[in-house]
């Protein structure tokens, strides 16, 4: 190879590097830092005691996390209170003809306090990715955040549904 050839792809190299440092990540690629990690959830369910709205949660999130790597908990019905953790799963978005998504997972924390009449919960996102995880995001990036809300709204709703007496096991009863 001659000096000007290799000259050439020194300088060729060298642009290409340059360059390659002006890219920036899209702002939606970047992961949360703003974006709300707790999520708090009321529920009013006049005339249900306590221990009737403590054992329809605790039977909703026996049936809804079947697996248990999936959650652990820690309960006292005296206070009427569930404390958890689990493992959301949800999709690393990839701009890829070939691949369109990884799947990812974070941890997030579930408090639920039941009282005569009313009940609350809250989820929150937690930093940090159970093992193995394989996309090593600890929190999902702006544009994949969506889904952590969703599944979020939905367990609510299907614990809401549970409170009113619609649970699978309220189902089941029902002969």
């Amino acid at each position: 190879m001659d000096v000007n050839s290799m000259i050439r792809k020194t300088m060729l190299l060298a642009c290409a590097l340059a360059l390659s440092a002006c890219v920036t990540t899209p702002p939606d690629q970047l992961t949360i830092t703003t974006e709300k990690k707790e999520f708090l959830y009321d529920y009013s369910v006049p005339g249900i005691s306590k221990d009737e709205l403590y054992t329809r949660a605790s039977d909703y999130l026996a049936i809804t996390y079947n697996n248990s790597k999936v959650i652990s908990r820690v309960e006292d019905k005296e206070r009427g209170t569930i404390i958890a953790k689990a493992v959301s799963s949800w999709k690393l978005s990839i701009d890829s003809f070939v691949i369109t998504g990884m799947p990812c997972y974070s941890n997030y924390d579930i408090y639920f306090i039941a009282k005569d009449g009313r009940a609350r919960l809250q989820l929150a996102l937690v930093p940090g990715a159970p093992n193995p995880s394989v996309c090593g995001w600890t929190l999902p990036p702006k544009r994949d955040y969506p889904q952590i809300v969703g599944q979020f709204d939905n367990i609510s709703k299907e614990m809401q549904s549970a409170l009113n007496g619609n649970g699978k096991l309220d189902k089941l009863n029902d002969f």
